[in-house]
């Protein structure tokens, strides 16, 4: 049967409708596919994600925490150790405890230490992870859950990396010091240079975007930013001083410092130069075999008259030393005309050179060793006494900031201003560790007394022997950064999916 006119054009008019409702339902379809992927890809950016050596790394809720107002991030101390090829350890360095507020993180070649609540953070500045720098960091280790934290600035600093967060796809970027030195050397090499600094502590200028190279044995700085000159490439030889962020360089067998930036500081004209605190920005130097101190600016605050300078750890490997040559933030020790003396911080001679040696120790030296190279090997013998306890050699008496001297074969204690605490009249000053705790003993022929004892018979009070003035890191060059800020509020800021550790 035949359609009319009329019925053809509402039939054609049916399937117009159709198609428009398709064409519409499609649309709309397509709308929603597009905004359901806008959804998801803003979903999938709102995850915190982190990116170590170029390798995304899963991570869970909650593995990193914000601060209330969102300007601090902060990472679990262990789990990035983990990552980055560090080992982690409770406690404190040599002190072989479990003590879960305090950390330290391990690699072949530095140890660095942290402590729940504490802007402070030490590293190891030489090969034998001995001598420790401190540094101020921008917010305080934390505690969340039992778990560790530590800044993105202290992350970077602990573990050597540089730290990178790009906002637009909320992810940090870890990139270790192995990972960069390898590419930068190529870099390097396509700028004509030959190499660059092979050591450990060298190598650390990078993470500043400083890049020590070298050209025909001849060594140089540059930029890693534009890769610009800032230390010509005239140099024997170059080594990067973290702590301070300046370069010891050495021409023709004299060494001196140069800064970041490539100017002088000390001249060129050393035997030997290094740090002697980073902090007080002092320096030994070294001529004809004989040690001075200058400051920052190449100022001569102790002449260079001196045999030599620091304490012999060897000796005292139970002594809480983080620094062998400036105890208690302020006494440098000299050796002058065979005697022993302190020099405080401005250079002055604080404890006049009249002491046999300083410290007690309980150890016979049987082979000669050495004495210019102080990590030479030493053969000694322990005496032991006080039942099957062995005595420990001491150096300092940390609560009370006193430094044990010997004066013509009889010990004392003078306190970290040089002023007398126990005069020399006893025939050993030592310690004996029972649980983890160091007791100290005053020795008197057959007779043995507890120190604190004495103190107490002798109405010695400690306190107002103390040097008040101690130094406490907050120069810019070793302040990781230099905002001094309380322990904040913290707040879980993740919702990634993975585990924890």
């Amino acid at each position: 049967m035949e359609l009319t006119s009329g019925e053809q054009q509402e039939k054609e008019s049916k399937g117009r409708k159709i198609v428009i409702a398709c064409i519409i339902i499609a649309i709309l379809l397509i709308i929603v596919v597009v905004v359901a992927i806008l959804v998801l890809k803003q979903a999938e950016n709102a995850k915190q994600k982190l990116v170590v050596n170029g390798k995304q790394i899963n991570i869970s809720t909650g593995y990193i925490l914000s601060d209330q107002d969102n300007s601090t991030m902060y990472l679990p101390i262990q789990s990035v150790a983990n990552l980055v090829g560090y080992k982690f350890y409770n406690g404190e360095y040599k002190k072989y405890s479990e003590d879960k507020s305090k950390c330290y993180v391990e690699c072949d070649d530095e140890v660095t230490m942290l402590e729940e609540n504490s802007d402070i953070m030490y590293k190891s500045n030489s090969e034998t992870k001995t001598n420790f720098d401190s540094y101020k960091l921008d917010k305080p280790v934390l505690n969340y859950n039992g778990i560790l934290y530590a800044s993105a600035q202290a992350i970077q600093a602990a573990f050597n990396t540089r730290f990178r967060y790009a906002s637009a796809n909320n992810t940090i970027y870890l990139d270790t010091l192995p990972h960069l030195v390898l590419q930068y050397e190529k870099t390097a090499k396509a700028y004509g240079y030959t190499g660059i600094g092979k050591e450990f502590g060298t190598q650390k200028s990078i993470i500043r975007n400083m890049l020590v190279v070298k050209k025909e044995n001849k060594y140089g700085v540059i930029s890693t930013t534009d890769f610009s000159t800032i230390i010509g490439d005239k140099y024997d030889a170059i080594k990067y001083i973290e702590s301070t962020n300046e370069f010891i360089v050495t021409s023709e067998t004299k060494s001196g410092i140069l800064s970041a930036n490539g100017t002088n500081e000390i001249k060129v004209m050393y035997d030997e130069i290094g740090i002697i605190d980073s902090s007080a920005r002092l320096y030994y130097v070294k001529n004809n075999n004989l040690y001075g101190i200058l400051n920052q600016n190449g100022k001569v605050l102790v002449y260079i008259e001196n045999e030599d300078i620091g304490i012999d750890r060897r000796y005292f490997e139970t002594a809480d030393l983080k620094n062998d040559m400036f105890l208690f933030d302020n006494c440098i020790p000299l050796k002058k005309d065979g005697k022993w003396g302190l020099a405080d911080k401005s250079g002055s001679i604080i404890l006049n050179f009249e002491c046999d040696r300083l410290g007690y120790t309980e150890t016979v030296i049987v082979q000669s060793e050495d004495k210019n190279n102080k990590n030479s090997q030493v053969n000694e013998i322990a005496i032991t006494t006080a039942g099957d306890k062995s005595i420990n050699s001491v150096i300092t008496i940390p609560y009370m900031e006193g430094i044990v001297i010997c004066k013509k074969g009889k010990y004392g204690v003078v306190n970290s201003i040089g002023k007398e605490i126990i005069p020399c009249e006893f025939d050993k000053i030592y310690s004996i560790t029972n649980e983890g705790v160091d007791e100290f003993y005053l020795e008197q022929g057959s007779r043995v007394i507890k120190l604190n004892k004495y103190l107490e018979d002798n109405k010695i009070n400690i306190n107002i022997y103390k040097n008040t003035n101690t130094n406490t890191n907050t120069t810019t060059n070793n302040t990781v950064n230099n905002n001094n800020t309380t322990n904040s509020t913290v707040k879980n800021t993740v919702t990634n999916n993975a585990t924890n550790n």
